[in-house]
């Protein structure tokens, strides 16, 4: 008995030190578990950023594109990279959370653009999600990180530094959920908040028509008329918001002319009808049954709205 309990640790030893470890990057077919064995273990917090991104990676960690591609779809890098065709990936490390989900981190380069990504393999080792974490920056103002903290939270952040010096930050986070996905939880910045332009699709379609051009309450609430191809028919896009910003509405579509100088939105699948009775370079609309399918509850396109001369814009 005593000889069994000597001999089989023996036994045991030997039989570990000869199974074979495959070589990642060899021609034999690797498994999934064999890709996620590759990548060394780390603690949490795990980060990237711009300036470690910029160092030379060891080809120690090299890993084959198409052993990367065997187990991560190559949409994940097509927004950075395009076409996933020489792409140089290199391993930087894993994170598996016990009875659940596996980190596996890497990093892409090709042709001076470096990329830092966390994908997610659920607990039956199927790939289930992924996003870059941080990039490389040509531009020593603007500085880039992301990992993963201790509580599995994935943080995002962009540094800009202003002409002032001042550092302007976005910063995201992230967590991943049951149902295979990044949700994005929380945004932060203070970024200066830059009034934006409103883009009118319909803008550049000819406006020969007598009734055709833009027409203004403010800049935030107009009615755009544009030719419908025949006389009796034109296009409108309307834009409103309420002045206090809580209900907001837009409108697309197609008009009839119902009367001498009134036009009808009356689509047969939409329950909102709506005229334009236009007079006088202006245009006074009536909701004839109610829109809510294209505004907020508290608000109607009801209003008059007074017509611009070609040369004044929306705002």
């Amino acid at each position: 008995m005593r000889l069994l309990i000597v001999v089989l640790p023996i036994v045991l030893l030997l039989s570990s030190c000869g199974k074979k470890i495959k070589d990642i990057n060899g021609d034999e077919p690797i498994e999934v578990m064999d890709f996620i064995q590759s990548f060394q273990d780390q603690e949490l917090p795990i980060n990237f950023n711009s300036i470690n991104l910029d160092k030379k990676e060891s080809d120690s960690f090299y890993i084959k594109s198409k052993k990367v591609l065997q187990f991560i779809p190559d949409s994940l890098f097509k927004k950075s990279f395009g076409k996933a065709t020489d792409i140089k990936f290199y391993r930087k490390g894993k994170y598996n959370v016990e009875s659940e989900e596996t980190y596996v981190f890497l990093v892409a380069e090709k042709k001076g653009k470096k990329v830092a990504y966390i994908t997610c393999f659920d607990k039956k080792l199927n790939y289930s999600a992924g996003m870059e974490l941080a990039q490389k920056s040509d531009n020593p103002l603007l500085v880039y990180e992301g990992g993963i903290d201790k509580k599995l939270t994935v943080i995002k952040i962009k540094n800009k530094k202003s002409a002032e010096s001042k550092i302007i930050y976005n910063k995201s986070a992230y967590v991943y959920n049951t149902a295979g996905l990044f949700t994005l939880i929380l945004t932060e910045s203070n970024e200066p908040v830059e009034e934006s332009s409103v883009y009118n699709p319909i803008d550049t379609l000819p406006a020969k028509n007598p009734f055709s051009g833009n027409y203004i309450q403010n800049k935030n609430n107009f009615v755009s008329i544009r030719d419908g191809g025949k006389p009796n028919k034109l296009m409108v896009f309307i834009k409103l918001v309420t002045q206090d910003g809580n209900c907001e509405g837009t409108l697309r579509g197609d008009l009839i002319q119902v009367k001498p100088k009134v036009f009808q939105y009356n689509k047969s699948d939409d329950h909102c009808i709506i005229e334009f009775n236009f007079k006088n370079n202006s245009v006074n609309i009536k909701e004839l049954e109610a829109c809510g399918n294209h505004r907020g509850v508290r608000c109607s396109f009801d209003g008059s709205y007074t017509k611009k001369s070609k040369k004044s814009s929306l705002r």
